[in-house]
Order: C-alpha cells, then structure tokens, then sequence
C-alpha cells in the first residue's frame, strides 16, 4: 500500500526561482541526503545549480548560486516531512522526496492598496510516497508506575489508602455528633436550673 506524506506551507518570504532550482537539485534524494547537501551550500560548500532560471545564478562562470533564504526554508521543512513520517509509524530514515507542488504566493500591500513591489510569497507543497509497513509504537498501560508495578497492586494500595482516608472522617462525623447532643444536654440543663 503507497502511503502520501505530505509538508505545506503558505505565505513563505522565499524567491520562486530560488526554490524551484533547491526543490529541482533535492527531488528522488532521502530526506536526510537532502538535508546534507542544502546544509553544504548554507556554508557555500556546494552550490546549487540554476538550470531553468540560469538568469538568476551569482556563481562565476557557472548558472549556479547560494541561496539562503529559501534553503533554510526548504531545510525546515524537510525535518517537517522526516517527524511526520515518524508519528505515522514509518522508518523515518528510508524517506525520499517524491515530489512538490510550487506556487507564488499573495503579494503583501500597504493599507491603501498598492502593490509593495518587492515583496515575495511562495506557497510550497513537498511529497513523500512510501511503501513501507507502518509500525506504530506499542503503548504503556496509563495505570502502569515507572517502577514497575502491575496496575492491580496500584488498585490495591489505592483501595487501602481510600479506607484509611474514610475511617477519620467517619471518626470526625461521630465526634460532631457527641458534641452537639453534649450541648443538647448541657442547654436543656441550664433551662431546668433558672
């Protein structure tokens, strides 16, 4: 059975352009591969190569570039995917970036309308298809102690302290009781006296 994970954020402060060449570079690569590269290029160790917008590339001689911004992002969001397919019950370190869906994001305007040229929004979706079994993690009894203790020997100690609890109470009604039929008496003999 093929399982889709899936990480989507809107709204990012990221260049389209930027993000479509890291997205280009990491796609078919496991989460933690990727990981490694976009971490190289963050100290401009590797770089990433601009193939379709060659334009856009600051590497002499080569349409290639660092882009920071946008693989930070991309970085973050790739963790995203690896804790996801954790919580689902999947081995996280067998994950691979299938796919993505890159769109441009609302343009952000001041109060009277306009456009702010220079602003930026990329909405990005990336996808992982996974074909393993999940293994979801087996869960501790609630009543179970850290200690060890088996729940019906917590219920016991519980039923025992619950008795003990009850007797001074029942001790405390009985004492009100006394007190109050003492002063009874003590009133109706005052009376008798005047």
């Amino acid at each position: 059975m093929v399982t889709t994970i899936q990480v989507k954020r809107e709204g990012m402060p990221i260049s389209l352009k930027h993000t479509h060449e890291i997205m280009e570079a990491v796609k078919g690569k496991q989460v933690s591969k990727a990981n490694a590269l976009l971490k190289k290029v963050l100290s401009k160790q590797a770089y990433i190569p601009f193939r379709k917008y060659s334009s856009k590339g600051h590497k002499q001689g080569v349409p290639a570039g660092y882009p920071q911004k946008a693989t930070k992002q991309v970085i973050s969001m790739l963790e995203e995917l690896k804790a996801n397919a954790k919580n689902m019950g999947f081995d996280e370190s067998k994950i691979v970036v299938s796919s993505y869906s890159l769109g441009r994001g609302g343009y952000p305007r001041f109060s009277s309308g306009t456009i702010y040229r220079h602003g930026k929004r990329t909405n990005l979706t990336i996808y992982s298809l996974v074909e393993q079994e999940r293994k979801m993690p087996e869960k501790k009894p609630a009543s179970a102690d850290k200690e060890g203790e088996s729940p019906s020997v917590k219920e016991d100690v519980k039923e025992e302290t619950n008795v003990e609890e009850q007797k001074p109470a029942e001790e405390k009604r009985e004492e009100t009781v006394e007190q109050e039929s003492n002063k009874s008496t003590e009133s109706d003999e005052l009376k008798a006296e005047k």
